[in-house]
């Protein structure tokens, strides 16, 4: 079967959650079909990452965003009834070179990653399509409203209403849609009750992923992720300024560190606390959660399953998360995860963790084993399969109903 993949970011390395996902799809999918990619890239230096995917794609199409156009049709959206991250995105050059290649190749299926360029796919409704949400962005924005002050408060809001619509939209025209959570699915269904959803969790790579035995530094903590990605930000900038002080007066050693490319100016400043390091690209995160004692993931924004909770439990750390990062992992407290959201209980579960090496190693060796009984990529991927199945058996266009493929609304 010949799959157009059209995604956000070029899907390699996968070195961050989108890519992570997609990376895994186009590999994995690639062994059984023909698959050509189509993406965005992320600047001119992701362009370089194109060639890690020639191994498995019969093609990639990679066209760089260029940031001020960007910044510009964003500006202009406001003015429209468009969502202001689609409008970002509206690159020409791609357009132009899906409709070629499509004319070109005629693919039996279309495959979307990420709603902010579903736009790609929009004009060819005669071909199945499966859109990927994995979280629905139009809450992210509600959330991101929330918790700002005007004059963004008032944006962040009016994207969140435009993309809803747009995402109901786009829910409604292709044969299928997927989120990474039951909670994202449970949310979907209330939001779109006419469209139909499967779950597809995310996995993690458990041979990569593996302890190498270091040697741990005591009263270590980590917290690992893209660090000019707001929620990431946020939670550190959190945690610093609330958390580890009251972790501080009980155990006086302890240190962060903050383990991610790109760190904003309000990331960096944090070296000015004590105990904390900012390490900025690091070639491999590895040797940064093997020498930790506990990573901490005290996100207050985040949506969907994070990447980087599942790969710190699989090099079995224990991890203490806010709610919203431990509720979509599905995996029961003390199994290598505790979760808390008020500052003081955070701090007291981090506390008891490096405290406690007894109750740290278990966590750790619970961690692992949850990661491998309930996060492999093959199992997430063979779902995947009994998706694509059921779309291309089904009649080509539009399903708005889930009996018509076959796919039951429970979680799969």
């Amino acid at each position: 079967m010949r799959i157009f993949f059209v995604c956000q970011r070029v899907p390699f390395p996968p070195d961050r959650g989108d890519k992570i996902t997609t990376y895994n799809e186009v590999q994995h999918l690639a062994r059984r079909h023909e698959v050509h990619v189509f993406c965005l890239a992320d600047g001119q230096e992701d362009l370089a990452n194109v060639e890690g995917l020639r191994d498995c794609a019969a093609s990639v199409t990679a066209i760089p965003v260029h940031p001020a156009r960007s910044r510009i049709r964003a500006l202009l959206a406001l003015f429209s009834a468009e969502p202001l991250s689609v409008a970002m995105l509206r690159e020409w050059t791609l357009h132009a070179a899906i409709r070629r290649r499509f004319a070109e190749l005629e693919p039996d299926l279309i495959m979307v990653y990420s709603s902010n360029v579903a736009q790609f796919a929009e004009p060819f409704a005669g071909v199945r399509r499966i859109m990927q949400f994995a979280e629905l962005d139009s809450l992210k924005w509600r959330d991101y409203a929330m918790r700002s002050h005007r004059p963004m408060q008032w944006v962040y809001a009016l994207e969140a209403q435009r993309l809803l619509e747009y995402e109901r939209r786009i829910a409604r025209t292709f044969s299928h849609s997927l989120v990474c959570t039951e909670t994202e699915a449970h949310d979907f269904r209330a939001l779109i009750p006419d469209a139909s959803v499967s779950t597809i969790r995310n996995g993690v790579d458990l041979e990569y992923f593996r302890s190498a035995g270091l040697p741990k530094q005591a009263a270590s903590l980590v917290f690992t992720g893209v660090m000019n990605y707001v929620p990431n930000v946020d939670a550190v900038c959190w945690f610093c300024a609330e958390i580890l002080p009251l972790i501080r007066k009980e155990v006086p050693g302890v240190a962060l560190t903050i383990c991610g490319s790109r760190p904003t100016k309000a990331v960096r400043r944090l070296i000015k606390t004590a105990g904390v390091v900012v390490t900025g690209r690091v070639p491999d995160v590895r040797p940064y959660l093997d020498r930790a004692e506990v990573f901490v993931a005290p996100l207050r924004l985040a949506r969907g399953i994070q990447n980087k909770v599942l790969e710190a439990m699989a090099m079995g750390l224990p991890v203490v998360a806010s709610r919203v990062a431990w509720i979509p992992t599905m995996i029961p407290e003390g199994e290598g995860i505790v979760a808390a959201d008020e500052r003081n209980e955070f701090a007291a579960r981090v506390v008891r963790l490096l405290r406690d090496s007894t109750y740290r190693a278990a966590m750790g060796k619970n961690a692992r084993a949850a990661m491998e009984r309930d996060y492999t990529w093959a199992a997430q991927l063979a779902i995947l399969d009994g998706v694509v199945a059921d779309v291309i058996s089904a009649p080509a266009g539009p399903r708005s109903v889930q009996s018509d493929l076959g796919l039951s609304s429970s979680p799969l």
